[in-house]
């Protein structure tokens, strides 16, 4: 059952609108030339005739013939022409019907505009239409004056009936409208089915969307219902859509649960040294455990939030740069410093290097970017196994400045490297972490006018190289 509303019926109204006024102006413009064609070949016979007439007369003897008996002579020459569907009458000045083609003599008085003009010998003497009253007879009549030297004797006027022709113009304008019936009633059938061509790729975007409204992100689109346009491609934006919602979904939910474990482990070793504590027999080394446990604990709780706030000022855009003239050996060095004893805990070698002798300061938020370092060096450290060696390497030139990380631990699959920069992303979910580190660190590298790089291979190791505007205000 077909339903004309919505869209469907948009298209229909459309559509039917400019082919109705499409056919209207066509038929309109035809019948208008279909009647002028007919009207202008009789009215170019009617003036044949008359103009016929008229030299006939004047070729006509000389003055001392009679006006009845010239007149007499163009009835009979009239009645030997073959067409005979002209009606003939001879009207003298006084607008007295002399005589009509089939001989009569009347003294009827004609009053008619056509035979005024030509009475005046006025210079507009063309067919004109009239209709008689009592009969509703459609007729078409031209006069002539009849003039021998210049003086107006008579007129001769033809008369012509145009019912046949109204009769064939009716049969020609009834064909054209329901020619016209005919292709409006092809159009439903086009409009319906271009409409449906529309609406039912639309209707299967409407039941997807609402699949997605109750949390089907699985659902797929049905190939033969895509087509190559520009629905098409919406389609199939909403099925990369819902691939990306799943997708963000379950590193949510992965993100959730991993961040559930971080507060877990902290907490709980928190609570636990912090009940011991309160035992009276504590012995002083245990106090110094204790304390030092909470403390650590309490710095991994704190680092945790920091992320989880930065990535909720990323999300909102929120993160500002406090731009400063930054030394970028002595960032380097200072950071290289404070985390090689936790290197040496792990029995891995961390060193800095140089490529470059005189390093230029940068333009730069010194905090944010000693927390990328940061956050690269402790990742190093956390992937590379004991006996392992992490290298920061510095280069310059005169626009960028090139920091690169570069270890010897435990690597990232091919398929991963992509995604390591994606938020909540963690490939191995057993190591600590929450899976934004990398996130944020790329999006502050960005703000600093550069791009972060990764290069890895699987049990071979990795280098993550970043580079850094020099100058960072003029591009701003």
């Amino acid at each position: 059952m077909l339903h004309f509303e919505g869209l469907r019926r948009r298209i229909i109204k459309y559509y039917f609108t400019i082919i109705i006024i499409t056919i209207a102006l066509f038929e309109g413009l035809f019948m208008f030339y279909i009647q002028n064609y007919y009207y202008d070949s009789v009215k170019q016979s009617l003036t044949s005739h008359a103009a016929f007439t008229k030299d006939t007369y004047t070729s006509i003897g000389n003055e001392s013939s009679s006006f009845e008996t010239k007149v007499n002579n163009i009835i009979e020459k009239e009645k030997l022409r073959t067409n005979s569907k002209y009606a003939v009458q001879i009207i003298d000045k006084d607008k007295n019907l002399i005589i009509d083609q089939y001989g009569f003599r009347t003294n009827e008085k004609i009053d008619s505009e056509d035979i005024d003009n030509a009475l005046r010998d006025s210079s507009n003497l063309t067919p004109y239409t009239y209709r008689i009253t009592d009969t509703n007879e459609h007729l078409m009549s031209i006069s002539v004056p009849l003039k021998v030297n210049n003086v107006i004797e008579g007129v001769v006027r033809y008369t012509v009936t145009l019912n046949a022709i109204d009769k064939t113009i009716f049969k020609l304008v009834l064909g054209l409208i329901l020619a016209g019936v005919f292709i409006l009633l092809i159009t439903i059938s086009i409009s319906l089915r271009f409409a449906e061509t529309l609406i039912q790729p639309l209707r299967e975007l409407k039941e997807f969307a609402n699949e997605l409204a109750h949390g089907n992100y699985n659902i797929k689109l049905k190939n033969n219902k895509i087509r190559n346009d520009e629905i098409g491609d919406l389609a199939q934006t909403f099925e990369h859509m819902a691939t990306e919602i799943d997708k963000t979904r379950r590193l949510k939910e992965e993100f959730i649960s991993s961040i559930s474990h971080e507060l877990r482990t902290p907490l709980t070793s928190i609570k636990g040294w912090s009940e011991t504590l309160g035992y009276e027999n504590i012995t002083r080394d245990e106090l110094d455990l204790g304390l030092g446990i909470i403390q650590d604990e309490t710095e991994r709780l704190i680092k945790l939030v920091e992320e989880l706030l930065d990535f909720s000022r990323l999300s909102s855009d929120r993160i500002r740069l406090q731009v400063d003239i930054v030394d970028v050996e002595a960032l380097a060095k200072g950071v290289v410093n404070q985390l090689k004893v936790k290197a040496i805990e792990n029995n891995i070698k961390l060193s800095s290097k140089f490529e470059v002798t005189d390093l230029n300061a940068i333009q730069g938020d010194k905090n944010r970017l000693r927390q990328v370092l940061i956050n690269l060096i402790q990742n190093a450290i956390k992937f590379t196994p004991p006996e392992g060696e992490i290298d920061v390497i510095v280069s310059q030139n005169e626009e960028f400045t090139t920091i690169k990380v570069k270890d010897t631990g435990s690597g990232i699959k091919k398929e991963n490297l992509e995604k390591v920069l994606d938020k909540f992303f963690q490939e191995d979910i057993n190591k600590s972490g929450s899976g934004l580190g990398l996130a944020i660190s790329n999006e502050i590298v960005k703000l600093h006018g550069g791009k972060m790089k990764i290069e890895s291979e699987k049990d071979i190791g990795t280098t993550i190289t970043f580079t850094l505007k020099n100058k960072i205000l003029e591009s701003i």
